[in-house]
């Protein structure tokens, strides 16, 4: 078939094309397996202004498979290249340039690119071999074409949108960080695990006692969630039974917590100082007026705090000073995002435009938060996986205010003293550990 390539002399044509760019869709061996636990069944390729995609099969008994080092190379010829999910594409081939379609989406639209591979032909295969990992190298070539060609109408105009600012941060920065971040999974005890979190079906990430998560991109503020397979490992219930379901690879678990990370983060923002004492407490004794604050007083100026970070500032507390430069910041952000139209992250640029519905001063002041505070821990995040690429050390989730590493005692104690310098990144945002055999940290 014509759009089928497989040949020296329809490789060259094809690699020839990519002066003018194209849009790249991986077809793994299952699209309901974590893409750690899959290989690489074909490759649909739509060059730019073409009137039609090709596909070309890697491992698929249909065609004359071509090299998969082949195929990268080709890959790499065009100029440009468009994918609807750039960090699942890192797991088939290493295409640092390639622009992710759903996230600039996301960036430009503030909502999420909708498409759908639920097509009947496809579904049927699905249907009756949904437990196996090789369900697409079972399916006809030119029904897997089919799909590929259906979904590129469904997203190709995308392709036209402007670049926003601060798009390469997280289309390469974030994209990698969290790639890597996927790569060790999390050891569990298998049965346990099963039994007390119920995932759809647990091949689909689970193998020799590992769980892999996945970090979804693409949201408003572009804080990520963490969801996989009916698990949510942004959010793990706190009961024992839940906790002692997971287990080291290497040693023991070391989570680092951020003490008051918002409040540090907002505080940066004011250019309020806060020392390395407790930021709850530093508060606390300004609320309350009081040296000595008690468990109670703590209690309630942590309440304070977040409700502040949600732009409600308490009126019996309005005139001390951090919450005047509180009010102050917020209408300075509206301010601006009413004269000009738009607001940026100050560390990646990422803009929150007019294109946000139902918006108001306290919801753009806490979208540009959480927007920090994501941006913030990328940055973290990379030079932390760097540190630790020649190490048996792993950080293996991410938590927004809080790290866990899977730590190796062969790495010794002052690794732990060299990932905390880093977080802390000069005593700015203190960091405590605690460290246990399980997650009942």
């Amino acid at each position: 078939m014509f759009y089928i390539i497989e040949t020296d002399t329809q490789l060259d044509r094809l690699q020839s094309l990519g002066r003018l760019g194209g849009y790249v869709d991986i077809i793994p061996t299952s699209f309901y397996y974590h893409p750690k636990l899959t290989d690489t069944v074909a490759v649909y390729i739509r060059p730019i202004n073409s009137k039609h995609g090709f596909i070309i099969p890697i491992d698929h008994d249909e065609g004359l498979n071509v090299d998969k080092q082949r195929v990268y190379e080709l890959l790499k010829a065009f100029t440009t290249l468009y994918t609807l999910d750039k960090k699942q594409l890192l797991y088939h081939f290493n295409l640092q340039g390639a622009t992710d379609l759903s996230l600039l989406y996301s960036m430009v639209k503030f909502d999420r690119l909708e498409y759908s591979r639920d097509f009947s032909y496809i579904n049927i295969f699905y249907n009756k071999f949904k437990d196996i990992s090789i369900t697409n190298k079972l399916i006809p070539i030119s029904k897997l074409y089919e799909a590929s060609e259906s979904i590129y109408h469904t997203v190709k105009d995308v392709i036209s949108l402007d670049i926003p600012n601060g798009f390469d941060f997280y289309n390469n920065t974030a994209t990698n960080v969290f790639f890597l971040l996927e790569q060790s999974g999390i050891g569990i005890f298998k049965e346990q695990f099963e039994e007390m979190f119920t995932p759809r079906n647990p091949k689909y990430n689970i193998i020799d006692d590992i769980t892999y998560s996945y970090y979804n991109l693409y949201n408003i503020t572009s804080r990520p969630t963490n969801a996989f397979n009916s698990v949510n490992y942004a959010a793990i219930p706190k009961t024992d039974k839940h906790r002692k379901s997971f287990k080291p690879q290497n040693d023991f678990f070391v989570e680092f917590d951020f003490d008051g990370y918002h409040v540090r983060l907002l505080c940066e923002q004011l250019g309020y100082e806060l020392t390395e004492e407790s930021a709850h407490m530093q508060l606390a004794k300004k609320y309350f007026k009081k040296s000595v604050i008690g468990d109670e007083e703590y209690s309630k100026a942590k309440q304070i705090n977040f409700h502040a970070l949600y732009g409600r500032i308490p009126q019996e507390y309005k005139d001390v000073d951090i919450f005047v430069k509180i009010q102050e910041f917020i209408n300075s952000l509206w301010i601006k995002y009413e004269a000009i139209g738009e607001v940026n992250n100050p560390t990646s640029n990422k803009p929150f435009t007019e294109e946000l519905k139902d918006m108001n001063p306290q919801k753009l002041m806490n979208y540009l938060m959480q927007s920090l505070e994501t941006s913030r821990n990328i940055t973290i995040l990379k030079e932390v996986l760097r540190y630790l690429q020649n190490k048996k050390t792993k950080v293996v989730l991410y938590t927004y205010d809080a790290l866990l590493f899977d730590f190796s005692k062969e790495d010794g104690k002052d690794t732990l003293e060299e990932l905390k310098i880093i977080l802390e990144s000069g005593n700015k945002y203190p960091v405590k550990f605690k460290y246990s055999k399980d997650l009942c940290l």
